[in-house]
């Protein structure tokens, strides 16, 4: 197994290479940094080492120009499990449970000249775990809302319901699923789905949408019955470079038996600085009707690739339910292999912000945390972007001598926050490798912890070690438990023959230190990719048309960009995107894939029940 030690010298090595930074200005804004020759940089994009990666988050497929329609049904689907031999501080409750209702999923044909292939809207994942008593709601990504129909020989997505629920209402025995309700006079929900639940047990939602004008925007929903029905959604702010929404719901700091709910986001198209990015942000105190908004940090390009430019993406909002602080973690890019996980603090319910100061030795800055993004980069297609991924298959040749995959899942680094009077821990996964997007790197987990309000943090604490069976350890999730002490944190794992499951490390000291006694595989059936990145043609030049096998998302897409982790009383419960299930494709003469059974994404869930 690889030491802790070995994984604290890799950070420490990643420190030595990086300046120092100039003290920051939240000042008139700069133009954006210059791009590479020839290279223009595509909205929801960043360059890295010279090469555009793309960091925005899945959006419905084009329309296209057909005729004809007729349905098809799913096939039936098995399961099997297994539980780790040792006995564990927490147990599971139960099996895994699939929560979305697989009689949603459909299957549409068009019959056309020339022919077309079919919509395979099968899609479930990206999930958000609320719980209260015995209600718990999940919310995630669906394609199952996405309705392909005919208007003037051009497929039409109409209603196009992206963002999806499951709700239990018997501690997660049963479920019952819907689609999120959009904006007044909208038929469009877009997903980014969050989920959280106020003191009183009434369950808000946050998520990207489209207004009755069709301009994107971000809404907001609620529940108060426990997550059966939802109100209509109500507008938190219209902006059409909206991406990557995020909810927090807690006390007031001073009006403390007041709950105020919070959404951030990222505007990637602001109009001031359309090249760069922005972190957004709102406030309701009135349960969610009537919203507030405003510009929390606009950053600035940096000459130096190596240091912060001027994007920012995957805000992750956390009060602490004791005094109320808002905690706003988030990920800010450089034009190099380290990116930088910063965080605000507000203090007074988001009237100022400042930078929590990490002081991590070697560090250009005080605030920042670098971090090497983890996966593999890969092409994705003209559609897809250049992204950072697993991968499982055959390797291929994409655009510009990148590597190309079928079967593929893009990563992104949400650093992920828990925090309970004044205890803050802070997790995020980070590649094996110095240099991000390098093939046969692995990625772990970190954690580190303040006792103090974020006043002061222990250096980073290896969760995860790829010296095992696991190669890849992403998208991870935190909460705290019973105690204090007691921290959680759930993440996707690709073990050694590309299988994926998704494990729970638990540290019962403050995260000092996380042993294989407390650690265990939350999935009881591994499970493999999906193929998400299906060439249609080979790649000519700068043109590389591929898809996803479900063709509502963008190619690569499969887990989605996160799971989660929440803790109710002696409980903790955990949601993510399972691709147990397989799928036989229909039969078509335009389908690539034409028959193949391959797996495809559904939301399944586990409780356990801590010490």
């Amino acid at each position: 197994m690889r030491s802790s030690q070995s994984n604290i010298v890799f950070i420490a090595l990643l420190l030595s290479a990086l300046p120092a930074l100039p003290a920051c200005s939240q000042g008139p804004e700069l133009d954006g940094a210059p791009l590479a020759d020839g290279q223009e940089l595509a909205l929801g994009s960043v360059m890295k080492n010279g090469v555009a990666l793309s960091v925005r988050t899945v959006n419905p497929a084009a329309s296209e120009r057909l005729t004809g329609r007729e349905w098809a049904r799913i096939t039936e689907r098995t399961s099997s499990y297994h539980w780790p031999e040792y006995t564990p501080s927490i147990r599971p409750s139960g099996e895994n449970v699939q929560v979305n209702d697989p009689a949603l999923d459909e299957i549409h044909k068009f019959f056309t000249r020339p022919p077309t292939r079919p919509f395979v809207n099968v899609t479930q994942s990206e999930t958000s775990i609320a719980a209260h008593g015995h209600d718990i709601v999940v919310a995630y990504n669906t394609s199952s809302g996405v309705e392909p129909v005919l208007v003037d020989n051009t497929i039409v997505l109409d209603p196009l319901f992206f963002s999806g629920f499951s709700t239990s209402n018997d501690g997660g025995v049963t479920w019952k699923s819907g689609f999120i309700p959009p904006l007044p006079g909208s038929t469009t929900t877009l997903g980014d789905p969050v989920v959280r639940v106020d003191r009183r047990g009434v369950f808000h939602f946050a998520g990207l949408a489209q207004d009755a004008e069709g301009r994107r925007a971000v809404q907001a929903n609620r529940s108060t019955d426990g997550g059966r029905t939802w109100s209509e959604g109500a507008l938190v702010a219209q902006d059409d470079g909206a991406d990557k929404s995020w909810l927090a719901v807690g006390p007031d700091p001073v009006r403390r038996r007041r709950d105020n709910i919070y959404v951030t986001w990222t505007s990637l198209e602001p109009p001031e600085a359309p090249v760069r990015s922005e972190l957004r942000f709102a406030r309701s105190t009135d349960g969610g009707a009537t919203w507030t908004s405003k510009v929390v940090f606009a950053p600035e390009a940096n000459p130096d690739p190596t240091l912060p430019q001027d994007s920012i993406q995957f805000t992750n909002p956390v009060v602490d339910p004791y005094d109320g602080a808002l905690y706003l973690p988030f990920l800010q890019f450089s034009g190099a292999n380290a990116d930088f996980i910063r965080m605000l603090v507000s203090r007074d319910a988001g009237e100022t912000f400042e930078f929590v100061e990490f002081n991590l030795a070697g560090a250009p800055d005080p605030t920042l945390l670098p971090v090497v993004q983890p996966g593999e980069r890969i092409d994705c297609g003209n559609d897809g972007g250049i992204r950072l991924a697993i991968t499982d298959g055959p390797r291929r040749t994409g655009r510009r001598g990148l590597p190309t995959y079928v079967h593929a899942s893009r990563l992104i680094v949400q650093p992920a926050l828990a925090a309970l009077r004044g205890v803050l821990y802070l997790t995020w996964s980070a590649s094996t490798s110095e240099t991000v997007g390098e093939a046969g790197s692995g990625s772990n987990v970190f954690l580190i912890r303040s006792d103090d309000r974020g006043g002061t943090w222990t250096p980073p604490i290896p969760v995860t070690s790829t010296a095992g069976e696991n190669i890849h350890h992403v998208l991870p999730a935190v909460t705290i438990g019973n105690r204090q002490s007691d921290v959680h944190i759930v993440y996707y794992t690709q073990n050694r023959d590309r299988s994926i499951d998704v494990e729970m490390a638990s540290s019962f000291e403050y995260g000092a230190s996380f042993g294989d006694g407390d650690r265990q595989q939350v999935t009881d059936t591994s499970f493999r990719l999906s193929p998400t990145n299906i060439p249609l043609d080979v790649p000519v030049d700068d043109v590389f048309p591929t898809t996803n096998f479900d063709r509502v998302v963008r190619p690569c897409y499969n887990l989605g960009e996160y799971l989660d982790v929440t803790s109710e009383r002696r409980k903790l419960h955990s949601a993510w995107g399972d691709l147990r299930n397989l799928i036989r494709e229909p039969r078509h003469p335009e389908n690539p894939i034409s028959g193949e059974k391959h797996s495809q994404a559904d939301v399944f869930f586990q409780t356990f029940r801590a010490r």
